[in-house]
């Protein structure tokens, strides 16, 4: 029969399986790029993220080295040099002490450290972001140094690092016609930033938005047609692209505002709210909000529209939408971007 201690060691393995599971799905980026781990990714463990110290301080452009002999890691970065053993709660950067909230521990072969440790020891900015389970590190190699505001090679100004947060909106117009008559599912199309000639927001003129239209309906009868659109990539002039996740939105003063620095910004209120273009009148398109967050396949749209709200005019005739070049419309990022100036 199973004593108490075997039971007591068979419930401590259970929860430590358990605090592991949740870790699937973690992943990392270093500047914008993803993180491949050979072996080991990330561990969410008592409320802390662990990472591999290797594969993370390597994209840093880091060097590492492993003592098994004395289990001691040793990382360099230009003029960082950090030591930490396995266990231990005190690692050693450039000959002092820094206190770790969690030892570094061996998993599945790897060295795992804590994440803040990572701010700590080499100054770069980490940000978890809970909601995607996503590590998001801005190295400092990774920024420019200057505090000028000249123009760099790749355009970006004013700052080390572009960081634009979630629920900024981006203005842009339109390249190429889209309609709920010829678009498809899955065509890609081209928008450009909107700027004064100089930048948005540290974005620089002549940057261009990838999107993607994600559903495309025909009018039928009393419905609109209907065109669901999303965006996939922000693309500067020099050619460099970044992914992101953003989302279709009207410029309209009732869905954005400006923050202290002029940029757009999703009101609060209504920043779960996603918005399509429906077709009504002569106006080619009327963006609209769904009382849904469903893909439009999965939506059934009555001829009363129960799912549509805030039009300007109930009374208006149903049509398909046509959106010519030119035509203008908000970017709402889904999740926070940063460009670096490496």
């Amino acid at each position: 029969m199973t004593n108490s201690k075997t039971r007591g060691a068979l419930s401590a393995l259970i929860l430590a399986a358990a605090a592991m599971s949740v870790a699937q799905g973690i992943s990392v980026t270093v500047d914008g790029h993803p993180v491949q781990f050979d072996t080991t990714g990330p561990i969410y463990e008592n409320g802390r993220v662990l990472v591999p110290l290797r594969g993370v301080f390597e994209q840093m452009g880091a060097y590492v080295d492993w003592d098994p002999a004395t289990r001691m890691v040793t990382a360099n970065r230009g003029d960082t040099d950090v030591r930490l053993h396995i266990g231990d709660r005190w690692a050693d950067v450039n000959g002092a002490r820094t206190a770790l909230d969690t030892p570094p521990r061996i998993y599945r072969g790897s060295t795992m450290v804590p994440l803040r440790f990572l701010s700590e020891s080499l100054g770069a900015n980490v940000e978890w972001i809970d909601a995607n389970r996503e590590v998001m590190i801005t190295s400092a190699t990774g920024l420019v140094t200057t505090s000028t505001t000249t123009r760099t090679r790749s355009g970006l100004r004013r700052r080390a690092a572009l960081r634009m947060t979630t629920n900024t909106v981006i203005p842009v117009t339109l390249d190429e016609s889209l309609s709920s008559v010829d678009s498809r599912k899955g065509d890609h199309f081209m928008a450009t930033v909107k700027t004064n000639g100089d930048d948005y927001d540290g974005l620089p003129a002549g940057t261009r938005i990838e999107g993607v239209v994600t559903a495309a309906h025909r009018q039928n009868g009393r419905n609109p047609g209907l065109l669901d659109l999303a965006f996939q990539r922000v693309i500067l002039p020099d050619g460099r692209s970044f992914p992101i996740t953003g989302s279709l939105t009207s410029l309209a003063s009732d869905r954005v505002e400006r923050d202290s620095n002029g940029v757009l910004v999703s009101r609060t209120d209504r920043r779960d709210n996603r918005m399509v273009y429906a077709g009504y009148g002569a106006a080619g398109g009327l963006l609209v909000g769904l009382l849904t967050k469903r893909p439009l396949e999965g939506t059934i749209l009555g001829g009363a529209l129960g799912y549509l709200y805030g039009l300007v005019n109930h009374d208006q005739q149903a049509a398909d939408v046509q959106l010519s070049p030119g035509t203008q419309f908000g970017v709402r990022l889904d999740q926070p971007l940063v460009i670096t100036n490496r």
